[in-house]
């Protein structure tokens, strides 16, 4: 080097820094975009700008029912007591009776584990109409009653136990995932009306796709109709 020559080197370092400013922007603008995506709509983020927590609903209780509450629930004869799907592997599953919360919302059982019987809906051995009966897909930390209900296919049997012990069977007609709008719009009046206008029906619903933190919903409905097949006659 020649002695007494000063070698410059700020402008190299303001092209980092200027650099460096740009990359930081870019990554919180990408990361803003996506959790605005997540809270809007539930899309989930490649990158971790939410926790995984926040990804389901966290009102729901996710106590583990135990075979002795199981056992002593108990309703009134005419009501739905308990439904099985052998094909999921669901073994007497609690219903509980709901009605419409204040927004005029089909309303859900407290407990991830527990089912929900519309009671302005049909009841077991009618003959007529269909019984409408809601269930969680999952929570925060494990899966919720239906979590599979959309793996169900034609044919297979759902079985509902009555406060008096009878019990009816369905045969699965129809399984159909829809967004919650065309739900709203038009699944809901199907699902209080047998499959099959000559038969009771039997309508389950959960939710499926994306929670949406800003709406509190998940964005779509399993939808499940079946036929009463070989029912008793109530009394």
């Amino acid at each position: 080097m020649t002695p007494g020559l000063n070698i410059d080197k700020t402008s190299d370092h303001h092209v980092l820094r200027w650099v460096a400013a740009f990359v930081i922007v870019a990554i919180m603008a990408i990361s803003a975009w996506y959790a605005y995506l997540w809270y809007t709509k539930g899309e989930t983020p490649p990158l971790p700008v939410v926790p995984a927590s926040a990804m389901a609903d966290p009102t729901i209780d996710e106590t583990p029912i135990t075979p002795a509450q199981v056992d002593s629930h108990t309703v009134p004869a005419s009501h739905p007591r308990y439904i099985s799907m052998p094909s999921l592997g669901i073994d007497k599953a609690r219903v509980v009776s709901v009605g419409l919360t204040k927004q005029n919302l089909l309303d859900t059982p407290k407990n991830i584990g527990d089912t929900a019987w519309f009671d302005k809906s049909a009841t077991p051995g009618m003959g007529a109409g269909a019984v409408v009966i809601d269930g969680h897909n999952g929570g925060i930390t494990r899966d919720g009653v239906f979590a599979k209900l959309a793996s169900l296919n034609n044919g297979d049997i759902i079985t509902i136990e009555r406060g008096d012990g009878k019990k009816f069977s369905y045969a699965v007609a129809e399984n159909r995932t829809m967004s919650l709008q065309d739900a709203n719009t038009k699944g809901m009046k199907d699902m209080m009306n047998s499959v099959d206008l000559d038969k009771e029906g039997l309508s389950l619903i959960s939710c499926a796709g994306n929670w949406v933190p800003r709406d509190k919903v998940f964005d779509k409905r399993v939808m499940v109709r079946a036929v009463a097949v070989d029912s008793p006659a109530a009394n």
